[in-house]
């Protein structure tokens, strides 16, 4: 009867683990490019074969990454140029997410999804065709605020303002992405 044994098989060059699992024959495993560890079982993601020893890698540090047997390392292979583009869709959504978040006026939070925004002009418009113009306005924490006519008229602009400041914001972390002449840069650009 053939005895069965544990086998890791890997490429020479790299160590990067092919295949592991059991055998009758694991001399069949060898080639000019690859080699076998017998008695060893070992995964074939998470780690590699150095001086005949499995070695786990160390912790991955982004999806981004990919491991280079080569030099044992993880590396990311993106360009700067896709550094930049991730980073500004994150600066974007941020600015969308401030944007939406709501504002202040008078002591008032406001909400400022595109609703609220749409909902805001619609009252503004209706103030201006009538000073007696009132309304019992739900704020964010859906307690009420009776607005008059100029009331909503400073709300609007409130809403302009804080709409406005989230752009200038946004516009201006675009130029320091676009400046950024590493990966560190950019990655030290925030919202």
């Amino acid at each position: 009867m053939n005895e069965i044994y544990t086998v890791t098989v890997f490429d020479k060059a790299t160590g990067r683990i092919v295949s592991s699992g059991t055998s009758q024959a694991p001399e069949l495993f060898e080639t000019e490019t690859q080699s076998v560890l017998i008695g060893v079982s070992a995964p074939v993601q998470g780690a590699y074969v150095e001086g005949g020893e499995v070695v786990q890698m160390p912790t991955k540090p982004s999806p981004n990454h990919t491991f280079n047997y080569t030099s044992k390392q993880w590396e990311d292979p993106r360009t700067l140029a896709d550094l930049k583009a991730e980073k500004w869709r994150n600066i974007k959504a941020n600015r969308d997410a401030a944007e939406h978040g709501g504002f202040t006026w008078d002591d008032s939070v406001f909400d400022s999804d595109a609703l609220s925004q749409e909902r805001i002009t619609g009252a503004g418009t209706l103030a201006q065709m009538s000073p007696a113009f009132t309304t019992v306005w739900t704020l964010a924490n859906n307690s009420t605020r009776t607005l008059s006519a100029a009331d909503m008229f400073a709300v609007g602009m409130a809403l302009g303002t804080h709409v406005a400041t989230q752009f200038l914001q946004g516009q201006l972390l675009r130029e320091q992405i676009d400046d950024a002449a590493t990966a560190q840069e950019v990655e030290a650009i925030h919202w």
